[in-house]
C-alpha cells in the first residue's frame, strides 16, 4: 500500500510538471519588428534554436529590449545551455528590473540549477509587483512547489 501511494504520488507530480505550460510568454508590442515576430513564431512552435539564432540577431540590433533578451535567455534555457540563460536573464533584468516574464524563468531556472534560495527571492519579487496575484508569479509558484514535492518523494 506504502509503495502504491508513493507511486501515485510520483505519476501526480510528473502529471502536473507535463501539463505546465512551457511557451514562452508573448509580449504585447505595439509594433513588433519581423525578427521579434518570427521568433515569436519559432518559440510557438517549440523550435527553440531557430527562435535563438534570430533573438541573437534581434538582440545584436535592439540592445535595449529586455522582452527580447528575456526570449532569447528562454530560448536558451530550453536548449539546456544554462550559463548562457543565465547571463541573458540578467541582461534583461538590468534593463527592466520589473520584467515579471524574465522574473518568473529565471526563477525557473534557479529551480533547475538547485539554486532555491535564488528561485525564492524571485518569487517574493513578483509577490511585490503582484499583490493581487498574476500569471508569473502563480506558474514560478506552482514549478517551485513541484520541485519540493519531487524531493519530497525520493527521500
Amino acid at each position: 500500500m506504502k509503495n502504491f501511494l508513493k507511486f501515485s504520488l510520483i505519476v501526480l507530480v510528473f502529471s502536473c510538471l507535463l501539463a505546465m505550460p512551457i511557451k514562452a510568454a508573448k509580449y504585447d508590442k505595439k509594433k513588433p519588428s519581423d525578427l521579434y515576430s518570427k521568433a515569436v513564431e519559432h518559440l510557438d512552435k517549440n523550435q527553440y534554436g531557430k527562435a535563438q539564432k534570430v533573438l541573437r540577431i534581434y538582440t545584436r540590433k535592439k540592445k535595449d529590449d529586455a522582452d527580447g533578451w528575456t526570449l532569447l535567455a528562454f530560448s536558451s534555457r530550453k536548449l539546456g545551455s544554462y550559463a548562457n540563460a543565465e547571463k541573458y536573464y540578467e541582461k534583461a533584468l538590468d534593463l527592466d528590473p520589473e520584467n515579471k516574464a524574465a522574473l518568473e524563468y529565471q526563477g525557473e531556472l534557479f529551480v533547475v540549477l538547485d539554486k532555491l534560495q535564488l528561485a525564492n527571492e524571485n518569487l517574493n519579487k513578483l509577490k511585490t509587483l503582484c499583490p493581487d496575484s498574476c500569471d508569473e508569479l502563480e506558474k514560478l509558484e506552482d514549478f517551485i512547489s513541484s520541485k519540493i514535492e519531487k524531493e519530497k518523494i525520493n527521500i
